[in-house]
């Protein structure tokens, strides 16, 4: 004897049916949002460091706004302790991290010889501004529309950060999570 569903049984039915398809629904789109913030740091599966400890600092000129000033930074006019900063915008960690460089900043600021430069990664004005001032920062900065600059320096990960020394020697690095202080 064959058995006709009742309405009850294509309730249940289709009740498990919906719950599958949005557990699979759910479980999409956490991957893509996953792979997303994972494409914030990783631009390919190698990371390639083209800037360490010991090395000559890569010789450049970037326009930088410091203090709603324009003005020019290069590297062929270090005097003192540099500090370089490479970030992005939408980085969690350099949301996290920019602040306290930004308390650095203000500390040594007017140390004989010091600067402090953050350059973005592919990110231009219209970004970087308001960014600047949704965070309160005060460090110069130089907004990059394209990956030259920190392409000389590595080719994946933000926030990173080069200690350089006035005869453009880099003394020490610092890549993501870091306490500046250590």
């Amino acid at each position: 004897m064959i058995m006709e569903p009742t309405i009850g049984d294509l309730t249940r039915y289709n009740s498990f049916m919906n719950t599958k398809i949005y557990s699979r629904c759910y479980f999409l789109l956490l991957c893509l949002i996953m792979m997303g913030c994972s494409s914030i740091h990783e631009d390919s599966d190698e990371v390639v460091e083209r800037v360490k400890v010991g090395d000559r600092v890569p010789s450049f000129t970037v326009d930088m706004v410091d203090n709603g000033e324009h003005t020019t930074f290069s590297t062929a006019h270090l005097s003192g302790e540099t500090v370089i900063v490479l970030f992005s915008t939408l980085c969690g960690d350099c949301k996290r991290e920019l602040p306290e460089l930004n308390d650095y900043y203000l500390r040594h600021k007017d140390d004989a010889g010091f600067q402090m430069i953050a350059i973005s990664r592919a990110e231009g004005e219209d970004m970087v501004a308001p960014f600047w001032e949704e965070y309160d920062l005060q460090i110069p900065y130089s907004a990059q529309t394209d990956r030259q600059i920190y392409n000389l320096f590595a080719s994946s990960i933000v926030p990173r950060v080069y200690f350089v020394s006035a005869q453009g020697i880099v003394t020490r690095v610092l890549i993501e999570n870091f306490e500046v202080d250590k």
